[in-house]
């Protein structure tokens, strides 16, 4: 009776500890990350992704072997000249939609890349029309018809930039928002109410690109905490693309820097959790043996 008790006293522990051992090679708390769970990770969205089909691509050869239909990347950055190249012909030559969701102006080398003149503008957005008491919680509307924007009349922003040149505008604030140049939380001086655009779209050949200037939408807490707003909906016709990709190599969710590489690759790689359950199995199995043996 003992040893029976003993056993599964022994089992439970290596269960236990398997189960921390996976939830630390699936989490991290940077701010935008893929693998956090936490309140200002993406892990909801990309979970999502991957749920409905879409496919990770961590290689350019990847997109230009086997185009996709839609191609996500969020907050890009450093982007080399042949990725850029790859972009240009996924749009205008193989009559991709190329959805970028990134409110740094950095992400710019995108729409620059494909030819479009949609540029992102870091400016402090705000609105009467808000989420909550915050006035960066903007309010956005519907302006035109796209199927990313089905069943879609508003969502509430976290903080977005805005977007300025040509194309069409898809999302714009009410006209009770204004540019809060000096970061007060109130028109005043020479800042004026008026709308605007905070997504839109541009055909480029046979193809288009769809810029949003808000990748906090993205987080998790914007999609449970804005009940009232379409954000689901809108998170939902993202996912539900047919033949949808999104990049892992240059979009920030998937950045990692210095040491912290290897450990979020590991994360990263379902191989390496296989590993450790296997180390897990063969513990107990060890476990089990000397008690019989």
């Amino acid at each position: 009776m003992k040893q029976t008790t003993g056993n599964i006293l022994v089992v439970a522990a290596l269960i236990l500890a398997g189960i921390v051992i996976l939830g630390y090679l699936s989490s991290t708390d940077a701010e935008l990350s893929r693998y956090n769970n936490g309140w200002n990770g993406t892990a909801t969205f990309y979970d999502q992704l991957e749920r409905t089909g879409s496919t990770p691509v961590a290689s350019s050869a990847t997109l230009r072997s086997a185009p996709p239909n839609t191609h996500i990347m969020v907050e890009p950055h450093h982007l080399p000249e042949e990725e850029k190249d790859t972009l240009r012909q996924f749009v205008r030559n193989g009559g991709g939609t190329l959805i970028l969701i990134a409110k740094n102006e950095s992400a710019n080398s995108i729409p620059e890349a494909v030819g479009s003149s949609i540029r992102i503008h870091e400016s402090i957005l705000s609105s009467i029309d808000r989420e909550y008491a915050d006035p960066r919680m903007v309010i956005a509307y519907r302006a035109q018809d796209h199927r990313v924007l089905k069943g879609v009349e508003s969502i509430a922003l976290n903080q977005p930039a805005t977007l300025t040149g040509g194309g069409e505008v898809l999302l714009q604030t009410s006209i009770i928002s204004w540019i809060d140049r000096n970061n007060n939380g109130r028109a005043d001086g020479m800042e004026t109410f008026g709308k605007e655009s905070v997504m839109a779209r541009e055909v480029l050949e046979s193809g288009e690109i769809i810029i949003l200037s808000d990748s906090g939408v993205l987080i998790n807490s914007m999609d449970s905490t804005v009940s009232e707003r379409d954000n689901t909906q809108f998170r939902t016709n993202l996912a539900a693309g047919m033949d949808t990709s999104y990049d892992t190599i240059f979009s920030q969710p998937f950045e990692t820097d210095g040491a912290l590489q290897a450990v979020t690759g590991a994360k990263s790689t379902n191989i390496i959790k296989i590993l450790v359950l296997v180390l897990i199995t063969g513990i107990i199995c060890v476990a089990y043996a000397r008690r019989i043996l």
